[in-house]
């Protein structure tokens, strides 16, 4: 049972008790218990009703709710087609992208070399969630120049994103720091440098890293936010020419602008 703490909150000439207004700091050690406490019962009243039959039978439920298959509108970019849909059968989206029939000069080309009807799946959620029960795709951006795929997954259901990013002409992944909860992502100008926010101990997104693609080194720390009122957000315009770095409070925000050309 959650604890009570008096507070009074006044607003509009009204004032009312809110004895939960504690838990408005994630940061309470007490909260975090809670948390734990929760999701401990959760397990346990899931377990004496049948476990992983339950689950399995209220997933069928709501799957066989869903239309048969979802397919978003494509979203031309440069040579290629970008597109999400779910396979039939299938609970998780897949990621896809088709060269497309005109482009310009490099649509051209690309075209010439390879069959622009042809599909090419770039991340099949499917596949990760098969290997360990469950994921969550957080953010997922490809790099200006169509190579490189980042993404952030959560396999355990507990919001803590890690980063992988893929080379989407070896297929292969190239990078994964071993840092839990990161956040947003952003490609500089040049395709070969990643920008990506970690939390610290208390989930507040508050550092900046870069990693170069074509280096073995380790992420590089180039921002961190000192005030632990403000969470950090990192996005990239979309010429890529700039990289902005937000932070942020619930009553303000600070942004800062870098060259994303380097």
């Amino acid at each position: 049972v959650a604890k009570k703490v008096p507070f009074t909150v006044s607003a509009h000439g009204r004032s009312w008790s809110d004895p939960y207004h504690w838990m408005r700091d994630t940061s309470d050690p007490d909260f975090a218990a809670l948390l734990a406490a929760e999701n401990a019962y959760a397990d346990a009243f899931v377990g004496a009703a049948g476990g992983g039959g339950l689950r399995a039978r209220l997933a069928a439920e709501m799957r066989a709710r869903l239309a048969p298959s979802a397919v978003s509108p494509p979203q031309p970019w440069g040579p290629w087609s970008y597109y999400q849909y779910v396979p039939n059968g299938m609970e998780y989206p897949v990621l896809s992208r088709k060269l497309r029939s005109s482009g310009g000069l490099a649509g051209r080309f690309l075209s010439y070399l390879s069959d622009w009807e042809k599909e090419e799946v770039l991340l099949d959620w499917n596949e990760i969630a098969e290997k360990f029960g469950y994921v969550h795709i957080g953010s997922c951006r490809i790099s200006p120049n169509h190579r490189f795929l980042a993404y952030t997954l959560d396999t355990s259901g507990g919001e803590l994103f890690s980063l992988e990013v893929k080379d989407l002409q070896s297929k292969h992944v190239i990078f994964s720091p071993p840092d839990k909860g990161i956040v947003s992502l952003a490609w500089a100008h040049d395709s070969e440098n990643l920008l990506y926010t970690v939390c610290d101990e208390t989930l507040r997104p508050n550092q900046v890293f870069c990693k170069k693609m074509q280096s073995d080194e380790a992420g590089l720390l180039v921002f961190m936010e000192d005030d632990v009122n403000c969470c950090v957000d990192i996005t990239s315009t979309k010429d890529f020419k700039y990289i902005t770095v937000n932070s942020n409070t619930r009553t303000s925000s600070e942004e800062g602008l870098c060259d994303g050309i380097w």
